[in-house]
């Protein structure tokens, strides 16, 4: 009964990454774009504070990630002829789905940084060059970014920047379903648990974030000088690795905990008062997730681990599924569009970047006296790039349907034939 629960649609689960989704956006204009355009071939970009928190809340996309992959896991392994191949076999075919879900609007937004953002960024930039930079950076196309396999001539940071976050939830997750499938045990009671706890304890006490130029080393952080704990160079000897994966990677693990938990707990039958409990934990831990993330408060400060520690309270009240406002969140008349929201969330994420500049190059030059207001280029973008992905959406449940209809179409006729 538990695994039934699990497989239905969680509108509260699709609410929250939407909420997230628009978030970063407001988060990439009002900090990342403002602080790189402000005078830059005569743009001015109000710098913002809005949506500030959005890039730490980011850690519930990662969270739910680490949970849907092993209830997918789970859901198989009492298939005789599934849990019979190698864990590599299955570890590549749960990534492949991934990609396949994942890589046509992760090549678009690339792309659209490429027609978008070079001429902005690099005016000076001729065909030859922009090419050259396209096909140097292969790699990125393929999802490699936050492994650090990117075009060393901009690295991309200035076209998507942003799509680090699907290049490692791509990566990771590939290796954590392969741990699941050679020995859950390991992952769940040692792993998992242990570099959360030890690893993440690391990342408070240096104070590090998540960032696609960060770069922690073993033992090691080099020197910042742009707040994200650290960047690598050339120079920068130690093995390490990308702060961006290292992020994912911790997410995803909390995910993996939070899903055993819950699986425990959902047997449990609480009373009315204890719905009500939970109900009011949820009311101050989401109300405090949304003030972090619209405007990360200075004189309630909330440090980086503590809102992670708030991400898996909320994540894992709203899997459960037991408290009055998860109960509201699935209520039948918004749960499909809440569903429907939840399910572009991704491709928000993936293309606003790009849109963004776009707003700024239509909008066009101005002046320091007539800087642009975060809210002019905000509301276009976050519109434009809506539509965007609906219309992408819309393009490939076509093209996913076309092709599962042709899929039967096959194995009817192998099956009259035999």
């Amino acid at each position: 009964m538990a695994e039934k629960t699990v497989s239905k649609r969680n509108s509260a689960i699709e609410f929250w990454r939407f909420i997230i989704a628009i978030a970063i956006v407001g988060f990439h204009i009002g900090f990342i774009i403002a602080n790189t355009c402000n005078g830059s071939n005569g743009y001015y970009l109000e710098s913002s504070n809005w949506f500030f928190g959005s890039s730490e809340v980011l850690w519930i996309f990662t969270i739910t990630a680490g949970y849907f992959m092993v209830s997918h896991f789970k859901k198989r392994e009492s298939i005789k002829e599934y849990a019979d191949r190698s864990a590599s076999s299955r570890a590549w075919e749960y990534t492949w789905s991934r990609v396949k879900s994942l890589l046509p609007v992760l090549i678009i937004g690339y792309i659209l940084g490429v027609l978008i953002c070079t001429s902005f960024y690099y005016p000076d930039y001729n065909f030859q060059q922009v090419m050259t930079m396209t096909v140097n950076s292969i790699w990125e196309f393929l999802g490699f970014h936050a492994a650090g396999l990117r075009s060393l001539g901009n690295q991309f940071f200035n076209l998507n920047g942003p799509l680090w976050f699907i290049s490692a939830i791509i990566i990771v997750g590939y290796f954590l379903y392969w741990l699941l499938c050679k020995n859950e045990e390991l992952l769940s009671g040692i792993i998992a648990p242990f570099t959360l706890i030890f690893l993440g304890g690391w990342w408070c006490f240096t104070d590090t974030r998540a960032s696609q130029t960060a770069w922690s080393t073993i033992g090691l952080q080099t020197a910042s000088t742009n707040g994200t704990g650290g960047s690598a160079t050339d120079t920068t000897a130690i093995l390490g690795f990308n702060n961006g994966l290292l992020f994912v990677l911790m997410g995803m693990l909390a995910g993996v905990i939070l899903y055993y938990a819950i699986q425990k707990l959902k047997d449990h039958k609480f009373s009315t008062g204890g719905k009500w409990a939970l109900s009011i934990l949820y009311l101050v831990c989401g109300g405090l997730l949304i003030w972090y993330t619209i405007y990360q408060p200075t004189w309630f400060n909330l440090e980086r681990w503590t809102v992670a520690f708030l991400c898996m309270v909320v994540i894992g009240l709203t899997l459960l599924n037991k408290d009055k406002v998860t109960a509201v969140l699935n209520n039948k008349y918004t749960s499909g569009l809440l569903n429907y929201l939840g399910s572009i969330s991704l491709h928000i994420y993936m293309l606003h970047y790009p849109i963004a500049i776009l707003i700024l190059r239509i909008l066009g030059p101005n002046t320091k006296a007539t800087t642009y207001s975060f809210w002019q280029i905000y509301i276009p973008a976050i519109l434009l790039t809506i539509v965007l992905s609906i219309f992408l959406k819309s393009v490939m449940d076509i093209i996913h349907a076309e092709s599962a209809d042709a899929k039967k179409e096959v194995e009817a006729k192998a099956k009259k034939q035999s």
